[in-house]
């Protein structure tokens, strides 16, 4: 199945018994909220420089579960508070395999900000025992905003708060200091090393969420 520049989509139909992982987008003051976790700078050569590796907030699929569950339990269980899933003013969707994308009408009551897909490999073979295998495996991203004054949780390094305008700067591998100076933010239970080097994973969906959430700034 392809889908044509603003065809109306059905997410909930589109992932209904089939392999999916789903994360929120979190805005606070215009700055887009990610996770830190310590870890080590990659390297081809097993050079290991420590460093914190930026992490979109997201779940892995559980059985029986729908892709707005998924998004908020994984929410949830990462940034340790309630939080509420939002309708997003555009869907934009995102063929993973020959990297399209393009608007498209959502006919969801909550629509994502970005629906992904990549055809699987092996599509009778699920991830792990319970899930369902498919064709392809689907990845959303829905707008959600925190019930309570988010903190940083246990399970995290700290919690980075970027403008969208300066995600790009990651691929250079920046230090914290640097990206603070620019005036990203930071969210932290104990100081973090303003020394040590960001770094973000290539096949990151925040990166392309970064840059559409550009196109709209009344979210920002």
């Amino acid at each position: 199945m392809t889908f044509s520049r603003l065809e109306s989509i059905d997410v909930r139909h589109l992932t209904t018994n089939q392999p999916f992982s789903a994360g929120v987008i979190l805005l606070l003051q215009g700055q887009l909220v990610v996770g830190l976790d310590a870890d080590y700078l990659p390297s081809a050569e097993g050079n290991k420089t420590v460093a914190y590796q930026i992490k979109g907030v997201w779940g892995e699929q559980k059985p029986a579960e729908t892709i707005w569950q998924c998004a908020f339990r994984g929410a949830k269980e990462k940034l340790q508070i309630e939080l509420t899933l939002l309708p997003a003013p555009a869907t934009y969707f995102h063929e993973i395999d020959t990297g399209e994308q393009y608007p498209v009408n959502c006919s969801d009551t909550i629509a994502p900000f970005l629906l992904e897909r990549q055809s699987n490999l092996y599509p009778y073979t699920p991830l792990r025992s319970g899930l369902p295998a498919g064709p392809y495996t689907y990845f959303s991203l829905f707008l959600a905003q925190p019930d309570h004054p988010l903190t940083c949780p246990s399970n995290m390094a700290g919690l980075l708060c970027i403008q969208p305008e300066l995600w790009p700067m990651l691929q250079q591998q920046p230090t914290l200091e640097i990206l603070l100076q620019q005036g990203a933010t930071i969210i932290e239970n104990t100081r973090l090393v303003r020394e040590r080097q960001l770094w973000v994973h290539p096949w990151e969906s925040f990166t392309l969420a970064a840059t559409l959430l550009q196109r709209h700034p009344e979210l920002l």
